[in-house]
């Protein structure tokens, strides 16, 4: 394989049916070029040395900005209730989201 084709149309047709994804003719020759591209830019990137350059953490330079985690008082459990729109007792009430197979 040459190094401009990394990646053949059929290696790109397995990770499209891996992936459950259906590709015409025409989008399968249009991702092995993407991915052939990528390739071959990462081939480019790997060419770069980069032996004597310090890592880079973070590019602005900047420190976490977080702010402090510290306890602060919350919402009463009555005023939580009061501003659910639904209620059971001490409960907020929900829409279901996953029904079991027998309901």
């Amino acid at each position: 394989m040459s190094k401009k084709n990394k990646i053949t149309e059929q290696e790109v047709k397995k990770i499209a049916g891996l992936s459950r994804l259906s590709l015409t003719e025409d989008e399968l020759e249009k991702r092995t070029e993407d991915m052939n591209n990528i390739l071959s830019y990462m081939d480019t990137l790997n060419e770069i040395d980069t032996e004597n350059i310090q890592e880079l953490n973070n590019v602005h330079d900047m420190h976490t900005s977080l702010r402090a985690d510290t306890a602060n008082s919350s919402l009463s459990k009555e005023d939580v209730l009061k501003n659910s729109p639904s209620t059971n007792g001490d409960y907020i009430k929900v829409p279901l989201t996953v029904k079991k197979e027998n309901q």
